[in-house]
């Protein structure tokens, strides 16, 4: 799998996971056959990462999301955010691919708009852990 594919396939567990009460390893089994998309160990520990870290980064995406709070997000947006700061914050991933990886997801996934709130927010982040 590409890095791509594994990011894709982490966000649609990812958002399956924020859905319902169910595990990442009980979403892949469905999610592989349901996206034809394989699922193998580093899809897994991507989304399993970024959801023991959601609290952290859902704190992260508020600070730099001054027209909505958190909970206002929509879940794609949301779940797209939580992978891009936790790339940016917890990973080696140059952030310029981090943002750009995301910015894909959202124009795959997410209303046209939402591209301009997504890189604003990523954006703002990458700013202040550069400095």
């Amino acid at each position: 799998m590409t890095k791509h594919e594994i990011r894709e396939a982490a966000f649609i567990i990812l958002y399956q996971m924020e859905t319902t009460s169910r595990t990442s390893e009980e979403i892949a089994e469905t999610t592989a056959e349901a996206f034809d998309m394989p699922v193998n160990n580093a899809v897994l520990t991507l989304a399993d990462n970024v959801w023991s870290k959601k609290a952290e980064l859902d704190g992260v995406i508020g600070k730099y999301s001054p027209s909505r709070a958190v909970t206002r997000i929509a879940k794609v947006n949301l779940t797209i955010l939580r992978i891009a700061v936790y790339e940016l914050m917890f990973s080696d991933v140059p952030p310029k691919v981090a943002i750009n990886e995301a910015i894909e997801l959202t124009k795959a996934y997410a209303d046209k708009n939402d591209k301009a709130f997504v890189n604003g927010v990523l954006n703002s982040c990458f700013k202040d852990i550069q400095s």
